[in-house]
């Protein structure tokens, strides 16, 4: 069950992600970085359905299980494509924009045929499995893109501050999420760690907001 610490927080980075559109709209970045905000939009509309559902039917409800994972796979596939809208952003000109969609549309597409032979060992309820292995592995291939690109930013300037910025708040996210996923493989009856995650996905709006009010 929810505790009241827990929907505050949830409450609060929905919030954020709001007021974090509403930056990106005062300061006309909005087109510009479509993709990021779209994410953000699916992120309250997804946090408000979840919110409803969980009213209605219970935290441990069969619904609201679906509903979250099903939501997630959406939340997940909309943050792969801003990563590639990022990329393509900060490496501008020097990476022809065919070129980044070629990249990614590979990556997404191995990532899927690497998840299909994990989830049909399960002969039950083979497509949710898929979609929660696809998932995963999914987060991974972003936390493989953001490194790369954090290495490519080494060696070159950005052509895009904005995004470099943008990058760098993708940057803690992820590895955020690498370091805690691996300390649960690592320590599994740690509770603890499971109450870290609702804290990472307040940090991904709060980083871009601070990026955007601090830039100069």
């Amino acid at each position: 069950m929810l505790t009241l610490a827990d929907q505050t927080l949830w409450l609060l980075t929905t919030l954020v992600e709001a007021f974090v559109v509403y930056l990106f709209l005062v300061q006309g970045l909005f087109r510009k970085f479509l993709f990021l905000n779209l994410y953000f939009v699916l992120s309250v509309c997804i946090n408000i359905g979840r919110y409803s559902v969980l009213l209605q039917f219970g935290f441990t409800s069969l619904e609201y299980g679906y509903f979250y994972y099903y939501s997630d796979v959406l939340l997940t596939l909309s943050l792969f494509v801003c990563v590639v809208e990022l990329t393509q952003r900060v490496v501008g000109a020097r990476v022809p924009c065919r070129k980044v969609v070629v990249w990614s549309a590979s990556a997404f597409l191995a990532t899927g045929w690497f998840s299909f032979p994990i989830a049909s060992l399960s002969s039950y309820r083979a497509a949710a499995h898929f979609l929660f292995e696809f998932t995963q592995n999914i987060y991974f291939a972003c936390c493989l893109a953001v490194v790369l690109l954090g290495i490519w930013k080494l060696r070159n300037d950005s052509e895009d501050r904005i995004a470099a910025r943008l990058v760098n708040v993708l940057a803690i996210y992820f590895l955020s999420f690498v370091v805690i996923y691996g300390a649960r493989q690592w320590f599994p009856d740690t509770s603890g760690l499971s109450n870290v995650y609702p804290m990472m996905g307040a940090w991904l709006p709060l980083g871009c907001g601070f990026a955007l009010v601090t830039q100069q």
